[in-house]
Parts: structure tokens; sequence; C-alpha cells
């Protein structure tokens, strides 16, 4: 009997400071709502949380511009350039020639020739133009390639073909 007693006051005094506990408080086991969002708001104010989310938002746009925009550059394209018996093909600086069939021939100025980026040389008037090599005109000063029976460009780049 001195057990069951005994076992009823714990029992009694444990209940007692359970029920004097005020919801939410510290001392209180159970977590109410309004606490939970009281302290999250504090958290992404403190984190500056909202501010990240606007910045990731803004990256995402950013990312999706550039995405449309590299599909739509207006970056030049290789173009397929045919010339015929004594034609030139004269360009203008910074084009870019690769000949991919045929043969032809350097059309240089007082200044120089065209530069033969492939081989790391200056390719001067009269030389034969090796096939897939990158030629690149370095001045607007009358250079090209001409043909004494066809050839097939690749350009990129100002360019005009003369008969």
């Amino acid at each position: 009997m001195k057990k069951i007693i005994g076992f009823v006051i714990v029992i009694a005094l444990l209940l007692s400071t359970v029920i004097s506990a005020a919801p939410g408080d510290s001392s209180d086991p159970i977590v109410v709502l309004s606490y939970l969002d009281q302290r999250l708001t504090n958290l992404i104010s403190e984190y500056k949380l909202d501010t990240i989310s606007n910045l990731s938002a803004q990256v995402k746009n950013l990312q999706d511009e550039l995405k449309s925009d590299g599909e739509q550059s207006n970056a030049p394209k290789l173009e397929i350039v045919e010339i015929h018996t004594n034609e030139k093909l004269i360009a203008q600086e910074g084009t870019e020639l690769i000949l991919r069939g045929g043969e032809a021939f350097i059309i240089a100025s007082e200044l120089g020739g065209l530069t033969n980026v492939t081989k790391g040389k200056d390719f001067v008037a009269d030389m034969s133009v090796p096939a897939n090599n990158l030629l690149i005109v370095p001045r607007s000063d009358g250079r090209g390639v001409y043909t004494n029976d066809y050839a097939i460009f690749m350009v990129r780049g100002t360019y005009e073909v003369i008969k």
C-alpha cells in the first residue's frame, strides 16, 4: 500500500508541472504553430533569405536571356563561296578563308600577303593556297585569292568576287 501511495504522489507531482506550464513556454514540451511561424520569419530576415530567393530568380532570368541570345546570335557564319576561271575573291580586313576544293593562289598588296594561321606563316603573292588551312586577311588593301580554274572556299567576313 505504501508503494501505491508513493507512486500516486510521484504521478501527481509530474502532472502538476505539465498542467501548470503555459502553452508555447520553454517548459512546455509541445511546440505551437505560432512559435514556429515567428521563429522562421526571424530566421528569414536574419539571414536575408528573401533576398537570396529574389537573386536566384534574377540569375535564372539572365541565364534564360543568354540562352535565347545564343540561339539567335548575329555572329558571322562561315559561308561557301565558289570562284571560277580568272575570278578573284577580294576580302576585307579580318576575313577568314579556308580552301575546301580546287586550286587557288594568293593576291598580296605592297604591305604583304595573307596570314596562314595553320602554318604560322605569311603567304605572299602568287603562292599556292594549301587546302584546309585557315587564312586571315590582315588589311583591307586589295588582298585575296584568285583561281585559274575553279576553287571553293569557306569564308567568314566581308568579301567581293570580281570577274
